[in-house]
């Protein structure tokens, strides 16, 4: 009973919500948020179907979750923090495994619906099928959908991630999720919040137009403020004295774990370059990991012709991306240097990773605003396109 009231709650939410995100931010229609939405349900249901064949984490943080006897002994960084997130709906109102796996997939929506706004107001494009561009096509692959929609951390950090992204696109009107965007990361994967901090301490120092001197030195002063304050809960977290995170005995031990895993290929003795390669590009079909594994295959396949094109066209026209679309990049690579080192498998690959194509998506659709890299057959007659130096 309580799955059905729920949903009809979170249904009402959802027609609220695009109703004022479409007014507020003039988008062109409601159309493509509500099919986004119904994207999101579908492969919610399936990652459901999915966990109930396998020993999904979702259900060891239910059962302590929802036996706790009181909210603020959960409180903590890390896995605690998720027990404390979701207590009020397991604990306060006594919702079933369910009903709290769609909680957790609402919020996984919301993050990724807010990438998809934060993507399209800083970059224009020109409709590749009917009327939609490639941003709303690539938000809509499966991967992002199907790892953000349950119970855990990935729908809680993608959270995180989307509000301070959101925030830091339009930094001097949206401070309050900014903060609380930074706030949700660090809670979560302090070492994520402490790579994003050096991603925009970089960005600013490499943007050399679009933002004023003194503003650019005083968004570096408070990212450097943020760095050194966070520096020792980074280190307390990964259990390591430098702040060389890859060292971390705790995070050695963890990706050692993680190896254990049976998804078939252990990457833990991978060097660097196939780490990363496997971290963003597998498994692939030559891989053999059953179902699953096929589909994603096709998805990876899609990512590294999406890889070759930023690599191709993107670091062509640098000069004219600004602060933001630089952050985006560099945190889209130190995320994965620091993910791909505690990654252990396929498995645990594709999960971490959905976190951060986000802004692989932005990366790239930042890439072809200047030139599309499509089959002609797919493409109507785009016209003369505009070199967005946004």
């Amino acid at each position: 009973m309580d799955i059905a009231v729920t949903f009809l709650i979170i249904l009402l939410l959802t027609a609220y919500i695009i109703k004022s995100v479409v007014n507020r931010l003039h988008l062109d229609s409601e159309n493509y948020l509500w099919m986004l939405f119904v994207v999101h349900v579908l492969l919610t249901a399936t990652y459901m179907a999915y966990a109930a064949q396998t020993t999904s984490d979702s259900i060891a943080y239910y059962n302590k979750t929802s036996g706790a006897p009181n909210w603020f002994e959960l409180w903590g960084i890390g896995t605690p923090f998720i027990h404390f997130f979701a207590w009020p709906f397991a604990g306060l109102f006594g919702l079933s495994y369910y009903a709290t796996m769609m909680v957790f997939s609402f919020f996984g929506f919301l993050s990724i619906m807010a990438f998809y706004i934060t993507a399209k107001e800083n970059i224009k494009l020109e409709p590749v099928f009917g009327k939609l561009t490639a941003i709303e096509l690539i938000f809509l692959l499966p991967n992002l959908h199907f790892w953000s929609a349950s119970l855990g951390k990935g729908a809680v950090i993608m959270s995180g991630l989307a509000l301070f992204t959101y925030g830091l696109s339009r930094f001097n009107r949206r401070f309050l999720p900014l903060v609380i965007g930074g706030l949700i990361t660090f809670m979560v994967r302090p070492h994520i919040l402490f790579t994003v901090i050096l991603s925009v301490m970089l960005g600013v120092i490499l943007t050399s137009g679009g933002i004023k001197p003194l503003v650019r030195w005083m968004i570096f002063l408070v990212a450097g403020v943020v760095f050194i304050y966070i520096s020792d809960d980074v280190l307390q977290f990964t259990d390591t004295e430098s702040l060389d995170i890859t060292s971390s005995s705790s995070l050695s031990h963890r990706a050692a774990e993680l190896s254990k895993s049976t998804t078939g290929v252990n990457i833990h003795e991978y060097g660097l370059f196939m780490k990363l390669f496997t971290f963003w590009f597998r498994p692939l079909f030559v891989d053999g990991q059953g179902l699953m594994g096929l589909i994603v295959s096709f998805e990876n396949l899609l990512y590294l012709y999406m890889f070759m094109v930023v690599i191709k066209q993107g670091f062509i026209y640098w000069r004219h991306w600004n602060g933001w679309f630089r952050i985006c990049l560099f945190f889209f690579l130190f995320g994965s240097f620091a993910l791909a080192q505690v990654t252990g498998n396929l498995g645990i690959a594709m999960r971490q990773k959905a976190q951060l194509m986000p802004f692989f998506f932005i990366i790239y659709c930042k890439a072809i605003s200047y030139k599309y890299y499509l089959p002609p057959g797919l493409l109507r007659a785009p016209g003369r396109m505009l070199m967005n130096k946004r």
